[in-house]
């Protein structure tokens, strides 16, 4: 049985959450036979703090996910220049770097390396956010018998170059001081065709969600009306004195951050099949394992009202 490489994206979601809201993913990666490459995650979003990820992988056979680095170094390269280089917190798992401001268009190197002589780099540009112009209800539908209400996320593509997305939204539950009660991610209806594009994902995935990704093959350069679908029991009257916001957030994404998820997408549905050929996660990383991808994020929201809410 394949032993995949397993680190929680939680220095990805203090990025995103720390601004706008929440949510739980994992990060895969097939390993090759053997372990001991190095392993590097590095996710720059734009205007949040700078977290990385550094390990060496590990056999198939081991009980453990990743062997830790205690002798591993990073350093960290804006637009050419160095800004940050430091010996690795062995005891983490993610390093959160403050006071390293990203920005749109910078150009992100990540390099690392151990006393054995390995190194691994990548490099990442971060990209534009594209703004949110409007967020408009055309009506009502269902799937799978689950009533939602049509919304329609209008933005703009940019034109002359590919452009890459991923709609996340997220619920909050506050109290009248607007104290936070409840967060979570919300399941939507992906009604618009540009979310079931195939790219290079094969001939055997029509329908397939790839948690909320999508290219500009279909829109480029366009203004677009992003058809969803918000399930009617999120929408639903909060209780008196509490208000219920709905988070949408439009991620424009690096073409590493772009196909390394959506690959894992493939793998993932893959696993569930009797008889495939082996998938490969996507990885800039030279010398080793991982991802580094840029990110910047727009977002909008709906804001429903509790009675006696003050």
């Amino acid at each position: 049985m394949q032993k995949r490489l397993k680190n929680t994206i939680s220095g990805l979601l203090l990025l995103i959450l720390g601004t706008f809201s929440s949510c739980e993913s994992d990060l895969h990666l097939q390993l090759k036979e053997g372990g001991g490459q190095l392993v590097l995650f590095a996710f720059p979003t734009a205007d949040s703090t700078l977290s990385l990820h550094l390990s060496r992988s590990v056999n198939h056979s081991s009980l453990d996910d990743f062997e830790r680095i205690y002798d591993g170094y990073l350093a960290l390269y804006r637009n050419g220049a160095r800004v940050d280089s430091f010996a690795w917190p062995y005891q983490e798992t993610w390093a959160h770097r403050t006071g390293l401001p990203v920005r749109e268009g910078d150009v992100w190197t990540i390099r690392g390396g151990d006393s054995k002589g390995q190194r691994i780099s990548a490099t990442t540009t971060i990209p534009q956010a594209v703004a949110i112009e409007g967020l408009d209800s055309i009506g009502r539908g269902s799937k799978n018998g689950d009533p939602f209400i049509q919304y329609e996320l209008i933005f703009t593509d940019p034109p002359e170059i590919d452009n890459y997305y991923q709609l996340l939204i997220f619920g909050e539950t506050r109290d009248s001081l607007d104290h936070l009660l409840n967060r979570q991610t919300l399941n939507y209806a992906k009604t618009d065709e540009v979310f079931y594009i195939r790219d290079q994902e094969g001939s055997l995935l029509g329908g397939i969600d790839f948690l909320g990704s999508f290219s500009d093959y279909l829109i480029q350069g366009q203004s677009h009306r992003l058809q969803i679908g918000i399930p009617s029991v999120y929408l639903s009257n909060p209780k008196p004195g509490e208000k219920q916001v709905i988070r949408l957030c439009l991620l424009s994404l690096s073409p590493d951050y772009y196909h390394y998820l959506r690959s894992r997408v493939v793998a993932e549905y893959n696993y569930d099949l009797p008889v495939v050929d082996p998938i490969k996660i996507y990885s800039n990383t030279t010398g080793g394992l991982g991802l580094v991808g840029g990110m910047s994020i727009a977002s909008d929201s709906l804001v429903l009202i509790g009675s006696d809410y003050e």
